[in-house]
């Protein structure tokens, strides 16, 4: 499938009996010093890899990234994992060394200019200096949901050339001139500083994300993040990956897992009796139904009017009868 209005050409395609999908461009290089780039910080220090994974696992399960078109209004992989080698850079002692650096470790070799954009780094990991930072995977995961849980992302520009926030550039004056796309979310390309990663991202879409991050920074400080859960639920880092709750109108929603503690017969009988039929099991129940109906069939759910009752049955009174359920189906 061609896409002539992306800001580079492409032609995307899916291997139907793998389900990978691709992308094919002509004359880009830039993109392949990005590739070149993001190896040779994996290649640095063994977290970066578990970092990106994880962040990019949990990102799409909360409906903040993955999207496959690249167009839509949530984070890209690419983008994301900027983030992720902006918080290395900015960690003390740092993971990884900033793009300026990088390039005065560049040899005659690695120089490389595209556009008029200097993109010269080493491609040889041996020539960087092995990282003094020594904090944990699960330490810099549980860091990253605090850093990005409060940043001030419309009011300062993401840079990894430098490995700091920098204040917002003046806009071109002058029609037609280039430059740096402002957002809700500004991401500096590596090298291609005229380039906004996140341009798309819009307002809805970082409020949710630095929402989530303060969830996942809390969970990360409970004991269900540390200690396994003695009644056999999901704790640590496979709590931290399950789905989370999509707002309507989300792109890309994917199939979630609505778990509801109905283990057989006796739950279901007691979510029956609960009394007037308002229970937590009950709303749980009552959640999932109301998102799949509105989120994932796009029904209309209208609210209740203030005021309104419900249309539950009633409470038999103390010492009538009330025939019990069938089976439950």
């Amino acid at each position: 499938r061609a896409v002539p209005t992306a800001r580079r050409p492409v032609v995307k395609f899916c291997h139907k009996q793998s389900g990978l999908v691709g992308d094919i461009s002509i004359d880009n290089r830039l993109a392949l010093l990005n590739t070149r780039f993001l190896r040779l910080c994996a290649e640095a220090d063994k977290r970066v890899r578990l970092l990106v994974y994880a962040l990019r696992l949990w990102a799409k399960r909360q409906g903040l990234a993955g999207n496959p078109s690249g167009s839509g209004p949530l984070l890209t992989n690419y983008a994301l994992t900027l983030l992720v080698l902006f918080f290395l850079q900015t960690r003390s002692p740092p993971v990884l060394p900033t793009v300026t650096q990088l390039r005065d470790l560049a040899g005659d070799e690695d120089r490389a200019v595209v556009g008029g954009w200097d993109c010269s780094f080493p491609r040889d990991v041996a020539v960087l200096e092995p990282s003094a930072n020594t904090q944990s995977p699960g330490s810099l995961l549980a860091e990253f949901f605090q850093v990005f849980g409060d940043f001030d992302f419309m009011g300062q520009v993401i840079s990894l050339q430098e490995g700091r926030a920098l204040p917002l550039p003046p806009q071109p004056l002058e029609p037609g001139e280039e430059g740096l796309k402002l957002g809700p979310l500004n991401l500096q390309d590596p090298f291609e500083l005229s380039h906004n990663v996140a341009a798309n991202v819009t307002e809805k879409t970082v409020v949710r994300f630095r929402r989530c991050c303060r969830d996942a920074a809390k969970y990360c400080r409970s004991l269900q993040y540390r200690h396994k859960s003695t009644k056999g639920r999901a704790w640590g880092l496979m709590r931290l990956f399950q789905p989370g709750a999509v707002e309507p109108g989300v792109a890309n929603a994917g199939a979630y897992l609505i778990s509801i503690p109905l283990d057989g017969g006796d739950d279901v009988q007691k979510l029956y009796w609960e009394p007037g039929g308002r229970g937590a099991r009950f709303l749980e129940v009552c959640g999932a139904i109301t998102f799949v109906l509105r989120d994932v069939l796009k029904c209309a759910c209208a609210p209740r009017a203030p005021g309104e009752e419900s249309r539950l049955p009633e409470e038999p009174a103390v010492g009538s009868k009330r025939h019990r359920p069938e089976a439950p189906n």
